[in-house]
């Protein structure tokens, strides 16, 4: 079965041809960008799905890659994805916020929010901060389970210091990989492992 991995912001997010970097945060003269976060975890997730057996398509593999998001949904949809996770980080004016949270749209994924909520929060060892259902936002618009999963504030400094780590990193992709093919297993009778594999630009990331 295939799984959409949507690394949140990036080009064309917004309009067409601008660059959106989602959340931003200056330390010590170095900007941080929640866009360029987003897709090193994308990456990371990728391969800890493959290693599991699992298929991956990513709405967008670069910086200059466009994806708007009104068609990000769409594209997961035609390359034969059967879950979806989109990733994100968080970002308040008040830099004490802190933890993980995961966002859902309709009761249909709120088992696989719970799940993630809980799975990610103990991989990174960040106060967890529950499950929220949002109904207006475009990437959970999608027919299958799907979950937002923001993965600290960047504007915190240890939530930042922990999503900058590179083994946190990989023990918070191994552990959305292992919940997302659980809440995906029933799925997997439905079609052969890599079912509707493509060479389009929407079926990248297999």
């Amino acid at each position: 079965m295939r799984i959409a991995i949507d690394p949140g912001h990036g080009m064309s997010n917004r309009q067409p041809g601008l660059y959106d970097p989602g959340a931003t945060h200056v330390e010590a003269g170095f900007r941080f960008e929640e866009a360029e976060i987003a897709l090193r975890y994308a990456f990371v997730l990728r391969e800890a799905l493959r290693a599991r057996g699992g298929a991956v398509f990513l709405t967008r593999e670069d910086a200059g890659d466009h994806a708007p998001v009104a068609e990000r949904v769409a594209n997961a949809k035609l390359a034969g994805a059967r879950a979806l996770v989109s990733l994100h980080l968080n970002t308040v004016e008040d830099e004490r916020a802190n933890g993980v949270e995961v966002l859902y749209r309709g009761e249909a994924s709120r088992p696989l929010a719970q799940a993630l909520q809980g799975a990610v929060s103990a991989a990174a060892k960040l106060r967890d901060r529950g499950i929220k259902e949002r109904d207006d936002l475009a990437v959970l618009r999608f027919p299958g389970p799907a979950a937002l999963v923001e993965l600290g504030f960047l504007g915190n400094d240890a939530d930042r210091a922990v999503l900058l780590n590179p083994a946190r990193r990989q023990a918070i992709c191994e552990a959305i990989a292992e919940t997302l093919l659980a809440a995906a297993i029933p799925a997997r009778a439905a079609g052969p492992l890599g079912a509707r594999r493509g060479a389009t630009r929407r079926s990248r990331g297999a």
